[in-house]
């Protein structure tokens, strides 16, 4: 059969581009080392030099010896057998002696219609789309699904692509527009808040909690940073000389001209930010401090009165959350969050013994078995995998060959038959024993029975 030439409707090796393979990217491997096997050669040279020992003896010494006759002829057919044996063997790989003898050199000969007769063979008989769906019948996919994951590291290989997969999506939550949908999601949801008596149950029980008092030791703690700061010391000397400046235009003199006084400023506000930063962060560690039991206190009066529906506390929780909504930039504090929140996936994702890889691992597995303990999932997933390997496998199968083909023609003439003769090299010199030892028989009956007859 031609290359290229369509086969039974299919196309060839050559004739479609996109099913063959630049020579370059199937490189010839090297030809394999021949393991010699000298069993052939070794019994060819037995049965001649047992020739040439049993003639010298009858012309010699024992001419008249009958068993030693047979014993010659024995040799002799042992050495005919051989001979014809090595040139048979021989020719299938090269020819004998280099001699250009016709029909040897079998293989190199008739390299392409070997090739294409490995390609049928491979392909319509071995692997057809028959033998292979009858061997899918008896396999049950969910079976060998089933066990496959019951190996930790094949989760974890299987779990991979996922955790590619959610990295992407992570990435996303630093776009434009999810911070922006993040954004006004939270002033919506601050918005269609209810402001009703169980906003005020719910905030009682917050200021009985544990999380109420580590609130408030936050909140002090983070103004007694604030009062520290130098820009916290700058602005209020900027507001002290705005105060000056308004007394004075008021009429006043004495207090404006020492509220200027450089040094009155820095003591002023040295004293007033030392004093706040002091106690607050006493009120921080303290938990009956005044600050701290005054907020709580006031969180639980005002709590107290929006559960009583009181009219002017509810008119305040509407006018804090109106406020608060119209003067909330939630814009960067979403970005920050959100890049935090990629920045902590994206580290948990590439650790595979991470907690939320493991997460991961161990929701894909339970998922799997789930779909898999149910009789007649499992049933339709077997019908599933089968029908669809069966599609591939008829629109494909032409591939078999061709894969089979490339490969072969890939490889030089010496390579090729240098390959075969690695794999039955050795089985052929027993051949060629064999035929030592039929002969060497043969000639021995025969001898033996023209002996008998006279």
């Amino acid at each position: 059969m031609v290359p290229g030439r369509p086969r039974d409707g299919k196309q060839g090796a050559v004739s479609h581009p996109a099913e063959t393979l630049h020579e370059d990217v199937l490189p010839a491997p090297a030809p394999p080392v021949v393991r010699r096997n000298h069993v052939g050669t070794v019994s060819l040279l037995c049965a001649v030099g047992g020739t040439v020992a049993c003639n010298l003896a009858l012309a010699g010494p024992l001419p008249n010896e009958v068993w030693l006759r047979i014993l010659a002829a024995g040799f002799e057919a042992a050495t005919v057998g051989g001979l014809a044996d090595w040139f048979a063997v021989t020719a299938l790989f090269r020819h004998p002696l280099g001699l250009p003898i016709p029909h040897t050199a079998i293989i190199p000969a008739r390299r392409v219609k070997i090739i294409e007769s490995i390609v049928n063979m491979v392909e319509n008989d071995w692997l057809s789309p028959g033998v292979i769906g009858a061997r899918l019948a008896r396999v049950s996919p969910s079976t060998l699904v089933r066990d496959w994951i019951d190996d930790a590291s094949h989760v974890e290989r299987l779990g991979g692509p996922l955790r590619d997969l959610l990295r992407g999506v992570a990435r996303l939550l630093t776009e434009d527009e999810v911070a922006r949908f993040v954004d006004r999601a939270l002033q919506r949801q601050l918005r269609e808040l209810p402001l009703d008596a169980s906003a005020g149950r719910w905030l009682a029980r917050a200021v009985e909690s544990q999380s109420a008092n580590t609130t408030v030791e936050s909140l002090a703690t983070s103004l007694a940073n604030l009062a520290s700061r130098p820009r916290t010391a700058a602005e209020l000397h900027f507001w002290i000389d705005r105060s000056a400046r308004t007394l004075r235009e008021g009429g006043k003199r004495l207090l404006p001209f020492v509220l200027r006084r450089k040094i009155v400023q820095r003591k002023i506000v040295e004293a007033a930010c030392d004093y706040a930063a002091t106690e607050l962060r006493r009120a921080a560690s303290d938990p009956s401090h005044p600050f701290r039991r005054g907020i709580l206190d006031g969180l639980r009066r005002w709590a107290d009165r929006l559960a009583a529906s009181d009219p002017a506390a509810l008119a305040q929780a509407e006018r804090l959350r109106a406020a608060l909504v119209e003067s909330l930039e939630a814009g960067p504090l979403v970005r920050d969050t959100l890049v935090r929140l990629r920045r902590e996936l994206e580290e948990q994702l590439d650790d595979p013994h991470s907690g939320l890889s493991a997460l991961v691992d161990r929701t894909l597995r339970a998922g799997i078995r789930e779909l898999l303990d149910d009789p007649e999932r499992r049933a339709t997933f077997d019908r599933w995998v089968r029908s669809t390997a069966d599609d591939l496998l008829r629109r494909h199968h032409h591939q078999i060959g061709l894969t089979v083909r490339e490969n072969l023609e890939a490889l030089d003439t010496g390579t090729l038959v240098a390959m075969i003769e690695a794999r039955v090299g050795s089985d052929l010199q027993f051949i060629r024993l064999n035929g030592a030892l039929v002969g060497g028989l043969v000639g021995v009956g025969l001898a033996t029975l023209h002996w008998l007859l006279g």
